[in-house]
């Protein structure tokens, strides 16, 4: 399954989007982490660019979505799809000497976890 949303990162619509890492269960991606060149853009275009990265991020959630919708069908399961989006400033860099790799910090990376882990404690009630 990670094999296929890793394929929707090859397509052109999604090249944008990075995928950060997989821990356990868990499958976080960015977009926006480069800025565009704002110096060509004209004021009417400025808010569409700058913002494009949500709704690419928006549109790969949905494709991701599709595909364990697929996945389930032709394996006979039943795995669910929680998603957690959220923007804002991050820090992105290569952490480890023996064992680089790069991860991004920061409160926009890390609340869509806390959102999707509190609606199953929420539901468990």
């Amino acid at each position: 399954m990670i094999a296929d949303f890793d394929e929707l990162l090859s397509t052109p619509e999604f090249s944008s989007v990075e995928k950060i890492k997989t821990i356990g269960s868990t499958y976080m991606a960015a977009t926006g982490l480069t800025r565009p060149h704002t110096e060509e853009l004209n004021v009417d275009q400025d808010c569409k660019v700058l913002y494009n990265h949500v709704r690419t991020m928006v549109d790969y959630a949905l494709a991701l979505m599709g595909k364990l919708e697929y996945f389930n069908t032709h394996s006979f399961n039943n795995f669910k799809l929680r998603i957690g989006l959220n923007h804002g400033p991050v820090i992105a860099g290569v952490i480890g000497a023996h064992k680089p790799q790069y991860d991004i910090w920061g409160t926009p990376s890390t609340w869509p976890a806390g959102w999707t882990a509190r609606a199953s404690w929420e539901r468990s009630r």
